[in-house]
């Protein structure tokens, strides 16, 4: 029998982009309150540590850990580390991402190429990187976080629509490539996101592109999150989950304009 995610008290996920302020720390705190154990992954150490110590603060396990998810040196240390300090690892969430808003043909190709290490290339790697892990272990689950954009470029969103529409092609297949081995891959596409700070700049789009009437936050994310690596999703795989209060729904409805 597969080995299932989640399944027991000592379960460890590696959430790349963890210290980020608003979704990947949402990740983190939302895995920590179901018991498992965060390793707080992300190229700033002092925001993986604040988040990680959030965790610990709140009666959760987390450490943080440098990475570079351009760098497949440096998520084979990540990787390797948390193997060797916590004996396994069962799960992976693919949260670093970077954001391009400027019409696809303006964008210099320096920023094509980092939008693309970064939002696409970075994920195909460490799921390249965690996979023999998990197999090895007898199964795994991992998510990525995409973006209501790969569902349709909104205006100025090429390039960033891209990557996030790649990204949900690179879970179907990854889905459909280790299914049968025990790995589970699925993606969250969130929506507009509410942080400390931008609160009044989302009235008129909670307003006038939600279905729903409260703005989407970091920890909505995390929920899902949590649920899709966790054993009560064991049989989901392969799927696209929009996070996003209505978002898509109602701007596929008006043909995906602003």
């Amino acid at each position: 029998m597969e080995r299932v995610a989640g399944m027991t008290e000592d379960s460890v996920c590696i959430v790349t982009g963890g210290g980020g302020p608003r979704i990947g720390s949402g990740i983190c705190r939302a895995l920590a309150v179901k018991g498992w154990t965060v390793v707080v992954a992300d190229q700033n150490l002092a925001a993986a540590t604040a988040v990680a110590d959030e965790v610990r603060a709140a009666g959760g396990s987390a450490v943080p850990m440098v990475l570079d998810v351009t760098d497949a040196d440096s998520v084979r240390r990540v990787v390797a580390a948390t193997v060797a300090e916590f004996g396994g690892l069962d799960a992976l969430v693919n949260s670093a991402g970077v954001g391009l808003r400027k019409p696809g043909a303006e964008a210099t190709p320096e920023e094509f190429d980092r939008v693309h290490a970064i939002n696409y290339r970075g994920p195909w790697t460490c799921i390249k990187e965690v996979l023999p892990v998990m197999l090895a272990n007898g199964g795994g689950s991992i998510v990525n976080i995409g973006s209501v954009h790969a569902a349709g470029a909104a205006e100025t969103f090429t390039l960033y629509a891209a990557t996030k529409a790649a990204l949900a092609a690179l879970t179907k297949g990854t889905a459909r490539d280790y299914g049968r081995r025990g790995i589970r891959c699925n993606i969250v596409h969130p929506g507009a996101v509410e942080v400390r700070g931008n609160e009044h700049l989302l009235d008129e789009f909670v307003a006038t592109r939600q279905m729903l009437p409260a703005a989407v936050e970091a920890i909505d994310i995390g929920n899902a999150v949590a649920f899709l690596v966790s054993a009560e999703a064991r049989a989901i795989t392969g799927i696209e989950l929009f996070v996003d209060a209505g978002t898509t729904a109602m701007l596929f409805s008006n043909g995906f304009t602003d």
